[in-house]
């Protein structure tokens, strides 16, 4: 479980979001976000899907973990070739 609360702090640093943003986006308390970025093991499964949800709506996509490497995480790609849903200064 803690690889994949690694993966979605690492998911919404790639996408701009403060704590409370993403917090925001999901429906769960900013201290929820905390708490999953912190690993900590009293998350329920549900608020934990809720954040990857939001962060699926902002253009992450999750990589499974293979033998050669961890779980991870990209943007996907818009129609017009943009990576970023929140462009430098924005967000």
């Amino acid at each position: 479980m803690s690889e994949i609360m690694r993966v979605l702090r690492a998911a919404r640093a790639l996408v701009g979001l403060s704590q409370a943003e993403l917090a925001e986006l999901s429906g769960v308390s900013r201290q929820i976000v905390v708490r999953i970025e912190n690993g900590e093991n009293n998350v329920l499964v549900e608020a934990i899907e809720k954040v990857r949800r939001a962060l699926e709506q902002e253009g992450v996509t999750f990589t499974d973990a293979t033998p050669r490497h961890g779980p991870g995480v990209a943007l996907a790609r818009s129609t017009d070739g943009d990576v970023s849903r929140h462009p430098e200064g924005q967000g």
